[in-house]
């Protein structure tokens, strides 16, 4: 889905396959903006339109759409003045609606196709508009994630400079991107819940826009990761809220959580009474974040455990998983910022693993990793069952 794409190819790729079939239209195109020129990246369509090709944006309706920020809907297109006639008689075209991607500054259009006189419904132009504003999430997350990237080759320890400085504008960049993430995301999660509460869908409409749910749901969290980074990178430490708490209880309440997230996994959770003073929303993050990745990674025919116990003196849980063996390669920088495990598909950036450590590390305690083929994957975390104050853990990890 758009969250797992990486470029502007597959991202719009993704939409305009979504949008067709949505909205049962002819065809799609996705058009980028180019200043006073609009960029054809991308279509769907029975006969090929206009992909590759560009155009002045104030002679088209794709940049009469951008330049306006809003939605144009032409029910016939030869009646409508701001349509360029000429482009669009050699095509099947007979209506259209052109919604922009994003409204501020708009990123570019969603070109809805019919090949009949057909006014756009106010339940299609719904569903377009939400996939334009997943669309500028998702062309926003792929602008970020080759920033970020670049940055981290710039960052390569080099002569004469300390392994752990960092570059000044990944501090400040990281921040403003995240945040600039977390509207349309909203937007998009509320009004996918709405479609959802509707009623109005059915069959693959239904399944599509729950698939469209979910993968919000996935670059959210996403993108608290990177605003947890950014935080921590400017605090230099983490602060915890100490409080009595039961381990376990907190373990029960992840698993059943992570049951209703996935609903054919099997979840074994075998956990004794253990008590301590933590901080227990921190501590659910990190088994939420284990328990996810083992969900996530292992075999899908496999059961993933749980286990909660006290092994002399301290507080333990271990989460274990069957599945492809972490390399050993990655072992020693597995839990070091932006470094993920395995190339899969999986949307991150590679900071749950380093989060996770951070959390354990200010609570006095250390989390170990074992992965082999016959035995499995685990990650085993011991607690000091009483931490008075939290410690402020190094950013970067020991090994």
């Amino acid at each position: 889905m758009l969250v797992r794409a990486r470029d502007v190819r597959e991202i719009a790729q993704s939409v305009c396959g979504l949008v067709k079939r949505l909205v049962g239209a002819d065809g799609v195109t996705f058009v980028l903006s180019e200043g006073e020129l609009v960029y054809y990246a991308e279509e769907e369509s029975p006969e090929r339109l206009w992909k590759g090709r560009r155009f002045p944006a104030n002679q088209c309706i794709s940049g009469w759409a951008i330049m306006n920020r809003q939605t144009a809907v032409s029910e016939d297109i030869y009646a409508d003045p701001r349509i360029p006639i000429n482009a669009y008689r050699p095509t099947f075209v007979r209506s259209l609606a052109m919604v922009p991607i994003g409204h501020e500054e708009p990123l570019g259009s969603i070109g809805v196709y019919w090949a009949r006189n057909h006014k756009a419904t106010e339940r299609e132009l719904f569903l377009v508009e939400m996939l334009a504003e997943a669309s500028l999430a998702a062309l926003t997350r792929a602008v970020l994630q080759r920033d970020v990237e670049d940055l981290q080759s710039r960052l390569a320890p080099v002569e004469g400079r300390p392994h752990d400085e960092e570059e000044p504008s990944l501090a400040r960049f990281i921040p403003l991107v995240a945040h600039d993430l977390k509207n349309p995301l909203g937007a998009i999660s509320l009004a996918s819940q709405s479609l959802i509460r509707s009623g109005a869908l059915a069959g693959n409409e239904l399944v599509n826009v729950r698939r469209i749910l979910s993968s919000v749901e996935r670059a959210r969290r996403l993108v608290e990761e990177v605003l947890e980074y950014a935080r921590l990178k400017a605090r230099g430490g983490l602060p915890l809220d100490l409080e009595d708490a039961r381990l376990d209880a907190v373990a029960r309440s992840v698993v059943e959580e992570a049951r209703t997230a996935f609903p054919g996994r099997r979840i074994e959770l075998v956990a004794e009474e253990t008590s301590g003073t933590w901080d227990s929303h921190r501590l659910a993050e990190v088994l939420a974040n284990l328990l996810g990745n083992a969900l996530q990674y292992g075999h899908p025919e496999r059961p993933v455990t749980l286990r909660v116990e006290t092994r002399e003196g301290e507080s333990c849980f271990e989460v274990h998983n069957f599945g492809p063996v972490i390399p050993d390669e990655l072992l020693p920088v597995l839990f070091e910022p932006f470094r993920r495990g395995r190339s899969d598909g999986h949307c991150s950036v590679g900071l749950g693993l380093f989060i996770v450590n951070q959390i354990i590390q200010a609570h006095g305690g250390r989390i170990r990793v074992r992965s082999t083929l016959e035995q499995g994957t685990s990650f085993t975390v011991h607690l000091p069952r009483c931490q008075m104050q939290p410690i402020d853990p190094p950013l970067e990890c020991t090994h």
